[in-house]
């Protein structure tokens, strides 16, 4: 899959980029993107048919945010010599799977705009219209099972999972003050939150929203790599989801677009209590990013370079998160 003639489209090179838990393949206009055979306390994709699974997932519930992109799943089949693509996806020959992307623009990605400072308030309001339409639509069905304060209080007690897998007794460290912190918020806030669920404002939302994942082109608003991999990350608080993007908004010291962004958020949805939920939610996602960062560090088949700067960047959203919890 490194080589272009393997494509049925133009491709003159192919780019390979590893995340913690897929392997994309940048060709021409399109990416392929395989499921690792990995499995962690929050995925199991050991099986091709638990990443069959992953991958329909994945193209249904980006969709919702991004329909013209996901354009749908191939498999990789053997043939006598080589390997090639497939739509029958049940075919014995069938190895693994690969969802089929059309590539998006690098230059109009939300990261690569700030670093230019070519991010003004207008295309923050318009970001914040367009996220509180997509939440207005979203699912409540399992809000209850996923987002009441007890339900809050066990997905944190996946941190005790997090922390076995640590070898830096510093990092353990933090990954338990952290915890500590966000279960006494849970307690003392229990009602408060539960009552977030009987009003409709925890729903099935993106769960990892982060600049990086969202590509604004003239009035167009793309985002893509919402939390696939379980319900329990996409079905926080709104406010969960409004906090992610304003965490990368805040770390360039662009307050002024994440206050824009939050003020029109509210302003959109009517929404008052987001901005008490801000600290909290901050600290949520800082300390999610922290361990998925750590668990990438932990991945043998990464270059070691890459593994460093991923065990330093855990390190740096733990700190983040303690800031927050501060």
């Amino acid at each position: 899959m490194l080589m272009p003639g393997f494509y049925p489209h133009p491709c003159e090179s192919v780019e390979l980029r590893h995340s913690l838990r897929s392997w994309l393949l940048f060709a021409g206009d399109r990416v392929y993107k395989i499921k690792k055979p990995v499995r962690f306390f929050f995925i199991d994709a050991t099986t091709p048919a638990r990443r069959l699974a992953l991958c329909r997932d994945e193209i249904e519930l980006n969709r919702r945010l991004a329909p013209e992109i996901y354009l749908g799943v191939q498999g990789v089949v053997a043939t006598q010599n080589t390997y090639a693509l497939t739509t029958e996806l049940a075919a014995s020959e069938v190895t693994d799977f690969a969802i089929v992307m059309r590539r998006l623009p690098a230059e109009r990605m939300l990261d690569r705009l700030l670093s230019k400072d070519a991010v003004n308030l207008t295309d923050v309001k318009l970001l914040a219209s367009h996220l509180a339409a997509f939440h207005a639509c979203a699912t409540t069905a399992k809000a209850q099972r996923w987002g009441s304060a007890q339900a809050l209080y066990g997905l944190v007690g996946s941190l005790e999972e997090a922390q076995k897998l640590v070898a830096d007794s510093l990092m353990r460290a933090r990954l338990k003050q952290l915890q500590a912190h966000l279960r006494r918020y849970i307690i003392s806030h229990r009602q408060s939150l539960d009552n977030r669920v009987r009003d409709g404002r925890v729903r099935e939302g993106h769960g990892d929203l982060r600049c990086k994942s969202v590509c604004l082109t003239g009035d167009k608003i793309v985002i893509i790599n919402c939390a696939d991999c379980s319900e329990s990350r996409r079905y926080l608080d709104v406010a969960g989801d409004l906090a992610s993007l304003i965490i990368d908004l805040e770390l360039p010291k662009r307050s002024d677009l994440a206050q824009g962004l939050l003020e029109a958020y509210v302003l959109n949805t009517g929404d008052h209590q987001v901005p008490e939920l801000m600290k909290f939610y901050k600290c949520f996602q800082a300390t999610w990013r922290g361990i998925l960062q750590m668990l990438t560090s932990l991945r043998p088949e990464l270059p070691n370079i890459q593994r460093i700067a991923a065990r330093g960047e855990a390190r740096q959203w733990l700190d983040l998160a303690l800031e927050y919890a501060a």
